[in-house]
Order: structure tokens, then sequence, then C-alpha cells
């Protein structure tokens, strides 16, 4: 009984978002669908190591088609801007945030990246549903893109880096603002 338990518990850890899950990405929750089509992309990015370099980029979208999508994007120099739309006032209104990342805290988002195994995930997930949330983040470094596109299912690692950015990055430079 413990081995069946343990084993299910495991199988629980090493694919958590695999059917219909609720995830948190920031302050948001989230419906996960199961995925049904997945394009795994022509170029093999497996053993790529994300770091700085002088064409290094980030961009990350969260949103949908009917509230708009809220951008992310951070260069190498360490310039990010956000473009949002504000849903707190009565008319949705987008609005832009501009602030400047230290190199340290470019190298911590590309340890995020390393660490969750980003760049060995497949080009695009699609959950089997009309609507609902898209997830895209692009990363170049060094001579590499790759870009990862999420509608109604969000792998762990998508889910991921796109809480530490929206928790670490994103909310930060808003408290400042």
């Amino acid at each position: 009984m413990i081995v069946v338990l343990g084993g299910m518990f495991l199988y629980g850890l090493i694919r958590p978002f695999d059917g219909d899950d609720q995830v948190s990405i920031g302050d948001r929750t989230v419906t996960s669908r199961r995925a049904k089509v997945i394009d795994r992309g022509k170029e093999d990015t497996r053993n790529v190591v994300v770091q700085p370099s002088p064409k290094f980029l980030i961009e990350y979208a969260f949103g949908d088609g009917t509230e708009g999508f809220n951008i992310l994007r951070i260069r190498a120099d360490g310039t990010g801007e956000y473009n949002y739309w504000d849903q707190e006032s009565e008319s949705a209104r987008q609005k832009r945030l501009t602030f400047k990342l230290s190199r340290a805290e470019l190298e911590e988002i590309c340890g995020k990246l390393n660490q969750s195994g980003f760049m060995a995930l497949a080009n695009e997930y699609h959950g089997d549903v009309t609507g609902g949330t898209q997830v895209a983040i692009t990363v170049v470094t060094g001579h590499v893109e790759k870009e990862v596109y999420c509608d109604n299912h969000f792998p762990v690692a998508v889910v991921a880096v796109a809480d530490y950015l929206e928790k670490e990055v994103i909310q930060p430079n808003r408290n400042r603002s």
C-alpha cells in the first residue's frame, strides 16, 4: 500500500499539470487544460544555457483575447518595459512602466530559466478549449531564440518562469512606480 501511494505521489510531482488543474501565476489563478496539440519545433535547444549576452532578450506575454495582453520586455542592458491593461479604472487603459534591472537581476532570471528547464520545452502547447488564457515567452541568448506559446495548457517550467517574472520583476517595479 505504501509503495503504491508513494508512486502516485511521485507521479504527481513529475506530471502535476497533465490534466485540468488550477495553477497560480503571480496573483492570478488560471486553469491549465490537458494538452491536445504539442509542437516540438525543429531546433533542439535542450542543452542551451541561458546567460546574459549582447543580444539577450526576454519577452513575456500573459492574457486573453477579451481583456488583452500584458507584455514584459527585458533587454541585454537591463532595460525593461511592461505594457499592461489597467483593469482597476472604469474603462481599461493601457499603461507602460519602464525600469532598469541590475546585472545580478539578469543573472537571477537566467538562473530561473535554466533551473526550470525552459529551453527543453516544446514550442507550442494547446489545451482543448476555446477562449481562456494564453502565455508566450521568448528568450534570446547568444545566437539562439526560443519561443514557447501556451494556449490553455501551462507546463510546469512555464508556470515557474511566468510566476517568477510576475513576482520578482513586474510586481516590485509596479510597486515602485
